[in-house]
């Protein structure tokens, strides 16, 4: 029997988030992958990767940023309810209206439920759409216009089954640059939420950027607290080593690196896994990632650079033992802290590189021989995999049961 194909476009209908997770599971559809302002990783519902592409190099193109909003981007309501506690209490699940753009006509006193995606068609208002906010600083109102309706035409030709509206402003303000749209989000959650909360604007803002992702505008690619990080990780790393197998200055310097880079490096293997929508299959493909990166630097820089003289064959076995414990467990993490906001990432590299310590040294001792290591290690990969496969766990125990 031919295998189903995979698509780009939902079916007609309505569709649930966890119904569009598990057809992305079996590899039914092939999505855009997107991070939230917020830094949480989403698939663009009803986006290929080219056409995001395509959408990346318009706003390259004409010099202007462009940000992505709605549940194309985050799921609907109930989901984003789901994303943060203010969420919750500010967001609506239902509206009665849809704001026309420049090709595409609105519509009142309709129902809109924002509970689900809909697909009903370029012509019916209450189809999940996507809404794209142009910002640009030197127009005014009048050249941000043309310019909102220009994107649109051309957007137009990408074919997606929904609309994508784009627009120059909202409510009479326009964008000249993120903080300005962030500050309006913030703004509507406010008016939305009851009156007896009290959360400070800070945090209102906070969870607004869990509902948009910015194109082409820019971002500080590595913060204070990375360098932070980068030292403690290199500190860590050092004292494994010299109580095991002696100290090299190329020990630290790796063991910074890695520390500097570990939130993109959490961000790659959580993507690998595909993060909300993880497999067996894709978790594992995540730990071998982990695997590969760890034989790697052991055996091509660091045990070559400090003459370590440990066999390969021990350094491969050490570092697959190493990722189905120390590994395993960090994924877990990484799953858990690289979608969050920035200050959640670097809490999750933070507990990432502290608590891997014992099970670093545990490693080095490996290299040098210790069976008590090894079967330290064996009895961490037997939690850590309990954690990164416990969601595939439940969802295949649940299928049984109906």
């Amino acid at each position: 029997m031919a295998s189903e194909p995979t698509l780009s476009t939902l079916p007609p209908g309505e569709h649930s988030y966890e119904s569009i997770l598990a057809d992305l599971r079996r590899g039914r559809y092939r999505f855009a992958r997107i991070r939230a302002a917020s830094g949480r990783l989403h698939f663009l519902i009803g986006l290929s990767p080219e056409q995001l592409d395509f959408l990346r190099a318009e706003a390259s193109r004409r010099g202007i940023g462009l940000i992505l909003h709605g549940s194309r981007i985050s799921g609907p309501r109930i989901r984003q309810r789901e994303l943060d506690p203010v969420l919750k209490e500010a967001l609506p699940l239902s509206s009665t209206k849809r704001k026309s753009s420049s090709t595409y006509p609105g519509g009142e006193g309709l129902h809109i439920d924002k509970t689900k995606i809909k697909e009903y068609g370029l012509a019916d208002p209450r189809t999940s759409d996507l809404t794209v906010f142009v910002v640009d600083h030197s127009l005014g109102q009048a050249g941000l216009d043309r310019l909102a309706a220009a994107v649109e035409a051309r957007l137009r030709g990408l074919g997606c089954s929904f609309p994508i509206r784009v627009f120059s402003g909202h409510e009479g303000r326009v964008f000249r640059n993120e903080a300005d749209f962030i500050a309006m989000g913030a703004d509507y959650l406010r008016r939305h939420l009851p009156q007896q909360t009290g959360w400070p604007r800070g945090r209102v803002e906070q969870a607004f950027k869990e509902l948009y992702a910015a194109v082409n505008l820019p971002r500080s690619p590595f913060v204070w607290a990375d360098a932070g990080n980068g030292l403690l990780s290199a500190v860590l790393l050092s004292i494994s080593f010299y109580l095991t197998l002696g100290l090299h200055p190329v020990v630290p310097a790796m063991g910074f690196l890695f520390g500097f880079s570990g939130r993109y490096l959490a961000r790659f293997r959580a993507w690998i896994a595909r993060e909300p929508a993880d497999t067996f299959l894709s978790n594992t493909a995540a730990l071998a990632a982990d695997a590969a990166m760890g034989t790697a630097l052991m055996a091509l820089i660091i045990n070559p650079a400090a003459a370590f003289g440990i066999p390969l064959r021990r350094i491969v076995g050490a570092s697959l033992l190493h990722t189905l414990s120390k590994g395993a467990i960090r994924l877990w993490l990484d799953k858990k802290f690289s979608q969050g906001p920035l200050a959640r990432q670097k809490l999750g590299i933070l507990l990432s590189v502290s608590i891997s310590f014992l099970q670093g040294l545990a490693t080095a001792y490996v290299y040098i021989g210790s069976w008590a290591a090894v079967f330290f290690q064996a009895a961490m990969a037997c939690a850590g995999l309990a954690l990164v496969y416990g969601n595939p766990i439940r969802r295949a125990a649940a299928r049984r049961m109906l």
